[in-house]
């Protein structure tokens, strides 16, 4: 489920937000500037499009960056919420 979500979230950093992809990605990248690249609405937006596509909820207190400041964190909470949802947990 992590690589799965992973490359998810690069394909709309990519493809939806279109963004261009740093060489190297890893778990460590940063979310922002020096990694990549996501302004508010272009986190906004990256919100959106996992809500959608695995139905959960993310708050935005959970995506506050300095809570998750990198791919690896990000992946991580939705996961996390995915894994919740499939256990027959609220999406919340």
């Amino acid at each position: 489920m992590h690589e799965e979500t992973r490359a998810f979230v690069l394909t709309v950093v990519r493809d939806v937000i279109n963004l261009p992809l740093p060489d190297r990605v890893d778990d460590g990248t940063p979310l922002g500037d020096s990694g990549l690249g996501l302004e508010s609405l272009a986190t906004i937006e990256l919100m959106l499009q996992l809500e959608g596509e695995y139905d959960i909820e993310l708050p935005e207190s959970e995506l506050d960056p300095e809570v998750v400041s990198t791919l690896g964190e990000l992946v991580a909470v939705v996961v996390e919420r995915r894994s919740r949802v499939a256990a027959g947990g609220a999406a919340q």
